[in-house]
């Protein structure tokens, strides 16, 4: 399975990177790695303290996971955007969930590929630059649409299957992870 390095930042919202990283890693064994766009220490929206975080470097292959978070509406990261343009050039996979979606918005990733996000106007409120608004696609899962990954903040399961398949994982195998967590919502 290809590397997975998942950016968080301050204040990142831990749900929605649960299902991708717990589960990945523990029943697929997914090598997860996590990073944020200047190194150090951060909590998460639970509050969960993290002491250090490494920096965020462009791979040069894999899947790179941009987690939701307010420090993402919050403007550009002019080195998370430089860097998630490295490593969409170097072959890289780019996802982004909830206001991660809005650092690939920043980068200039969603132009060109049907994507999804919080709500229609999200991405156009809180990204000046982002102009891919013919190609949004306003639904509750995620979508891949060639090495872009993108989903609302209510869909860590679906996202989690498509980081996970876009690493290599089989469909069928991960595709339990949204079955599982669907069961309680829907029997």
């Amino acid at each position: 399975m290809l590397p997975i390095t998942i950016v968080i930042t301050d204040g990142y919202s831990d749900w929605e990177i649960a299902p991708l990283s717990g589960l990945g890693r523990a029943f697929f064994g997914a090598p997860i790695h996590f990073a944020s766009p200047e190194g150090g220490a951060l909590h998460s929206a639970a509050g969960l303290h993290i002491a250090d975080t490494a920096r965020f470097q462009a791979p040069d292959r894999g899947v790179v996971v941009v987690c939701g978070g307010p420090a993402l509406e919050q403007g550009e990261s002019v080195a998370l955007t430089r860097q998630l343009q490295a490593a969409h050039a170097q072959g890289c996979i780019i996802a982004g969930i909830c206001g991660g979606t809005l650092a690939l918005a920043h980068a200039g990733l969603l132009q060109h590929v049907q994507h999804t996000s919080n709500a229609p106007g999200y991405l156009d409120q809180h990204a000046p630059a982002y102009s891919g608004t013919i190609r949004y696609v306003d639904q509750p899962q995620a979508i891949r649409d060639g090495a872009i990954i993108t989903a609302p903040a209510p869909a860590p399961a679906s996202f989690a299957v498509e980081v996970l398949v876009a690493a290599g994982g089989d469909r069928t195998a991960v595709s339990v992870i949204q079955q599982l967590l669907a069961k309680e919502h829907f029997g």
